[in-house]
């Protein structure tokens, strides 16, 4: 790095602390002047290998050539126009949408990012289940950054310190998490116990029909990477489909947010497909986007007639540009397989850090959604570090920040990914 370019970098700094808000956390202390492929490029020179997505985002890479002339092509045509007017490009996407969601989810509904996708599912449900305020969601888990969403999430206290009283009639009960269960259980002798906590909570205090909705990741994301069962601990037993039991039991919607775990990420085009259960609401975005702001929520069309136009909207949401792009992204992860590339080359990859890390690291997860637990915060911290000093970009996740996690490109090469997972595999064992 030239002197030029030290200079230049901290006077970017200086000004970024000056005029941007200080809530906005920020991993990496580079300032980002390009990205192409897996690569992102920074003021001062230097390139790193991001490992990262944007927070699994750019799931083709930073800049993909066919979704930016997707992008510049639309803006050259029409950039905004709300709900003025119909528009091509989210009638496009919903349709495209329409084929890869699960059963017979057919309809959706566009906005601006996941938390707002996941306040629209709560309004969802409260159309579909009149009279029921209660909302069940699982402990750990993080939906989102609005008032609505941060009260049905906890997967850190410091997201939700201050800005009490928040949505109202949120209850939270335990995820069923195999690598640290509950309730104490050991994984190869579960009868989903963890399940108890729910139904116990029906017969205390919880009546199951004033519950609207219960809402779940299929694969925990900020909470730590932590796929529900089954999963390599336990391979015989079906949370979601016991949940899905007893969602039908008592006339509650289950929402399945698939903010992080969807668009592919996993192998397959949402989470909740590797458990064979179709939920009644799907949340999206990230990846759908390729980098432009999108969010969606989706379920059938009988149910979302049941909010008549104008009891919920968006300025934004389903701009034309952002829709185009989201069309670009689903025709080419069809066009050049790249579920199956994810399905393969996930599992090879985890089998590798599994064998290499196996007493350092608990390694769990699917396709490119992987992590590994490192146990302590001090660890996975020394981990980030090092990787960056290398010029790669991981982040951790879960409530002690004690996971690293791996979410490249979709379309990432082999080599290029299992080289840099090696390097990671080194630092972690010396860490």
């Amino acid at each position: 790095m030239t002197t030029n370019q030290t200079s230049n970098l901290k006077e970017l700094l200086a000004k970024d602390e000056n005029y941007l808000a200080n809530a906005l956390y920020r991993v990496f202390h580079v300032v980002a002047e390009r990205g192409e492929g897996p690569y992102i490029y920074t003021t001062d020179g230097v390139k790193y290998l991001d490992l990262t997505c944007g927070i699994g985002v750019t799931q083709l890479g930073h800049c993909h050539p066919e979704v930016t002339k997707a992008a510049k092509d639309q803006i050259d045509k029409l950039m905004h126009i709300s709900c003025v007017t119909h528009h091509t490009e989210n009638i496009k996407l919903a349709e495209k949408l329409a084929g890869i969601l699960p059963g017979d989810i057919n309809n959706t509904f566009f906005c601006n990012s996941g938390a707002e996708a996941v306040d629209g599912a709560i309004k969802l449900s409260r159309y579909a289940n009149p009279g029921r305020p209660n909302i069940v969601s699982f402990r750990g888990a993080f939906h989102g950054r609005t008032l609505g969403s941060t009260a049905i999430s906890s997967s850190k206290v410091l997201h939700r310190k201050n800005y009490d009283p928040l949505l109202t009639g949120v209850n939270l009960v335990d995820y069923p998490n195999c690598y640290s269960c509950p309730v104490f259980k050991d994984p190869s002798s579960c009868n989903l116990e963890c399940m108890d906590l729910l139904t116990r909570m029906f017969k205390l205090n919880l009546p199951p029909e004033s519950i609207s909705a219960i809402i779940i990741e299929a694969i925990s994301g900020e909470g730590g990477y932590i796929p529900s069962p089954p999963n390599a601990l336990n391979t015989r037993l079906n949370y979601l489909k016991e949940l899905r039991k007893i969602c039908d039991q008592y006339g509650i919607l289950l929402i399945a947010d698939e903010v992080q775990s969807g668009i592919a990420r996993t192998g397959k085009w949402f989470g909740i497909d590797n458990y064979g259960v179709v939920p009644d609401v799907i949340t999206m975005a990230k990846g759908l986007g390729s980098g432009l702001p999108i969010g969606a929520f989706s379920s059938k069309k009988k149910f979302m007639s049941l909010m008549p136009p104008g009891s919920h909207g968006s300025t934004f949401g389903g701009n034309p540009v952002s829709c185009a792009v989201g069309s670009k992204t689903l025709e080419i992860m069809e066009r050049d397989n790249l579920l199956d590339h994810v399905s393969k080359i996930g599992a090879e990859l985890m089998k590798h850090l599994s064998t290499e890390l196996k007493s350092k690291a608990k390694v769990r997860g699917f396709g490119f959604m992987i992590g590994m637990d490192l146990g302590t915060k001090d660890i996975a911290d020394k981990v980030i570090a090092e990787c960056f000093k290398e010029n790669i970009l991981i982040l951790s996740a879960g409530a002690d920040s004690n996971v690293i996690r791996l979410i490249p490109p979709l379309n990432i090469d082999k080599k290029l990914l299992f080289d840099a997972t090696d390097k990671i595999i080194g630092i972690i064992k010396k860490a």
